[in-house]
């Protein structure tokens, strides 16, 4: 009996001695306390913080002297290059002019092409600028210009279109000599030339192609691919001579092509074989000097007196003559509204303007 209960003894020590084991065990493998973390409110205040410093300080916005004074002048925009030098100091002593007449600072300014112009003017660089017919009705389509002015140019304020051809061809005239005006349905005069082929000057000519198409589409006229000739002197030489063309365009109201002096040179008869079947009225407007819309009224009337006034000095016509490279007989204000029966006659050709204003136009 004593023998069992020695035999149970060493049976349980082992067993109870492994059991402390594991508990020292698995009390050595518990995970520390993690360290405390900050609360929320201590987060939302470190984030205010960062964001009030990080928070730019206002700065004011520098506010211009008023227009035409020393720092703010008054801006004339012209399409000149630095080597025409004749033409730019003209155009300086025109802005002397103006400023002396209306006390304001004025400031001539020169740009290579209508394309850098154009960008000056909607930028609202350019406070006034010279403006040819199509240029001024692109920027004013863009709500850029606003006509004020108009030159006078070899006796007219617009000039137009004709259409000639050579007696033997048979068309019936509708223009009267006597009071160099057509007379008769425009759209009978035009539709005799369907099917036909045009003389034309240059492709980007406003009187010698553009206006002629528009002219013809507005009355349902189609023609053969035209023969462009540049200039009005070959286009009376091919109706002259024949073969080339059916009918040609010219000018109109500021002369006759067919009276130039190179072709009385060589074609003294050149008026009784090639004849006008039909004119245009004045429906192209000369050099225009445009305002920016945004120039106050007040300022614009100001100086709209001080430019009129400019031909009744000794040197002025000539002055905006050189500047322009231009001959100018007068000025007159004229509205937009002048503009209209142009604009309705191109409408017809579908014309890109921008395209077309920025690069060389020709007359």
């Amino acid at each position: 009996m004593n023998k069992s209960r020695n035999k149970l003894r060493i049976f349980i020590r082992p067993s109870i001695l492994g059991m402390l084991i594991i508990i020292l065990l698995a009390s050595a493998c518990t995970p520390s306390t993690p360290p405390p973390t900050a609360t929320p409110s201590a987060t939302a205040e470190i984030r205010s913080t960062a964001t009030q410093t990080a928070t730019p300080r206002p700065t004011s916005t520098p506010t211009l002297p008023p227009l035409g004074s020393e720092g703010n002048p008054i801006t004339i925009g012209f399409i000149l290059k630095p080597e025409q030098t004749a033409a730019t100091e003209a155009a300086e002593d025109i802005a002397f002019l103006i400023g002396q007449d209306t006390g304001f600072s004025i400031e001539s300014t020169f740009y290579p092409d209508f394309q850098s112009l154009s960008a000056g003017v909607i930028n609202g660089d350019v406070d006034l600028f010279w403006l040819k017919p199509l240029e001024y009705i692109y920027l004013n389509w863009e709500g850029a210009a606003h006509v004020m002015l108009l030159t006078n140019h070899l006796g007219v304020y617009a000039y137009g279109v004709q259409f000639m051809a050579n007696n033997a061809r048979g068309f019936t005239s509708y223009y009267d000599p006597e009071l160099n005006a057509s007379t008769g349905d425009p759209v009978a005069a035009l539709q005799q030339f369907s099917g036909t082929r045009p003389c034309f000057t240059e492709p980007d000519s406003l009187p010698g192609h553009l206006l002629p198409m528009g002219l013809l589409a507005d009355t349902s006229t189609p023609t053969l691919d035209p023969v462009f000739v540049y200039n009005y002197d070959a286009v009376i030489r091919a109706l002259y001579i024949q073969g080339i063309c059916d009918f040609g365009v010219g000018y109109a109201l500021t002369g006759d092509p067919r009276t130039s002096s190179g072709v009385l040179q060589d074609l003294p008869d050149a008026q009784e074989e090639v004849e006008i079947i039909w004119q245009s009225a004045g429906i192209i407007p000369n050099t225009n000097l445009s305002t920016a819309p945004g120039l106050p009224l007040d300022i614009r009337y100001t100086l709209q007196e001080a430019i009129l006034d400019i031909p009744d000095t000794p040197d002025g016509l000539t002055l905006i003559s050189t500047a322009l490279n231009y001959d100018v007989k007068a000025l007159k204000t004229i509205e937009d509204t002048f503009y209209n029966p142009l604009r309705a006659a191109i409408i017809p050709i579908e014309l890109d303007l921008q395209a077309l204003t920025w690069q060389e136009t020709n007359p």
